[in-house]
């Protein structure tokens, strides 16, 4: 089987040859980080032998997903942080970003309150429409090796632009508000999902967006309206088109929320991060929903790469052996790799896991 005929079936809910094994990691495309790092090197060239390599592109999302023209304007503060400012139509919008603050974080959001998202809704549409041709281009280079996604924010991974205070109050004192901006970016989602769709993209598409709706931040009923009721359509939409498939990713503890996961009707959910920092037991979620969605997961990354070598085969054989039964079940951590430079520790145990998914993955070896 090919990458994408072994991928396709895992999403299918059925049983290929053996368990997809997932790094988010290309070989194909990721090779000039080795250039300026090579403590990629050895990872990146296990990945073409072990590893189902996906070749993801993700849509330009831009300022709320429009390709409207905005002045912006960035100062250096006294204290090193850097201040960047976008005048709409109705004002300006600003966030503040500490370059020295864990590697760099926005510590002030674009939207503090509901001026701001008033402010954010003046901006104007107008339709993002991307040169597809070098997609397509890598698509054809690829197959055989890859299997080419195409990645959207939904309307909640929208809300990303607001505090996450101001979002929990707004989702009380300013629903109808809210619930404009959602319904505003939805629209804005689907005219750029339609266009990729009219370009054969994918086959896969992959939507972020849902953990900013789940507990504490959020209830069960905000889940329902925010995510549910947005992503059903969307979904929906791709799979009108014959030969596409659906992954929506979400972190956090989405153990109680794995049966509306499959009413959006989505063919696969990663990343059902275990204990302690998701809720998730495999085996448990494989028997309530693993007949209606493909399992993606659920290695945690720190546990991956912090490991000895007897942890890394434990944690690859106890996924496999709780979510490959009867197929439906790709193996992944719970994140991509993301350090700049990966410690010897990190590479080895990285090509370890790659290894032990495909050793244990075949679905004629005991487990």
């Amino acid at each position: 089987m090919t990458t994408e005929d072994r991928v396709l079936a895992a999403l299918r809910r059925q049983q290929p040859d053996r368990v997809p094994v997932f790094l988010y990691l290309n070989p194909y495309v990721d090779t000039p980080r080795t250039e300026s790092d090579p403590s990629y090197a050895a990872v990146l060239e296990a990945c073409k032998e072990y590893e189902d390599v996906v070749y993801d592109w993700g849509f330009p999302q831009g300022l709320f997903y429009t390709a409207a023209k905005i002045e912006t304007e960035e100062r250096r503060l006294e204290d090193g942080d850097i201040e960047r400012t976008l005048h709409t139509p109705a004002g300006p919008l600003t966030a503040i970003e500490r370059g020295n603050w864990r590697g760099g974080g926005q510590i002030k959001r674009y939207i503090c309150g509901p001026q701001d998202l008033e402010r954010a809704l003046s901006v104007p549409y107008v339709p993002s429409r991307p040169d597809l041709r070098p997609f397509l281009a890598e698509k054809a280079r690829l197959s055989g090796k890859a299997i080419s996604q195409v990645t959207f924010s939904d309307p909640m991974c929208s809300a990303d632009w607001i505090d996450e205070a101001a979002l929990a109050l707004m989702t009380v004192e300013e629903r109808p508000l809210l619930k404009r901006f959602l319904d505003a970016m939805y629209l804005r989602v689907e005219d750029a999902l339609q266009y990729c769709l009219e370009a054969s993209l994918g086959p896969l598409y992959y939507f972020n967006g849902p953990e900013y709706a789940l507990p504490p931040l959020m209830s069960p009923d905000d889940f329902e309206e925010f995510v549910v009721e947005y992503d059903r359509r969307l979904i929906s939409r791709v799979h009108q088109r014959a030969g596409t498939f659906t992954i929506i990713h979400s972190h956090g503890r989405v153990s109680r929320f794995l049966e509306r996961f499959a009413a959006i009707g989505t063919d696969g959910l990663n990343v059902l991060e275990p204990p302690p920092s998701g809720d998730v037991d495999l085996e448990d979620a494989k028997k309530r929903v693993g007949d209606q969605m493909c399992l993606i997961g659920n290695i945690q990354y720190d546990d991956l790469v912090r490991g000895d070598a007897a942890k890394v085969e434990k944690l690859v054989r106890e996924s496999i052996r709780q979510g490959a039964p009867g197929g439906g079940f790709i193996l992944s951590p719970c994140a991509s790799p993301y350090e700049p430079k990966l410690t010897e520790q990190a590479a080895a145990n990285l090509i370890r896991y790659l290894k032990a998914g495909r050793r244990w993955g075949e679905y004629h070896t005991e487990r």
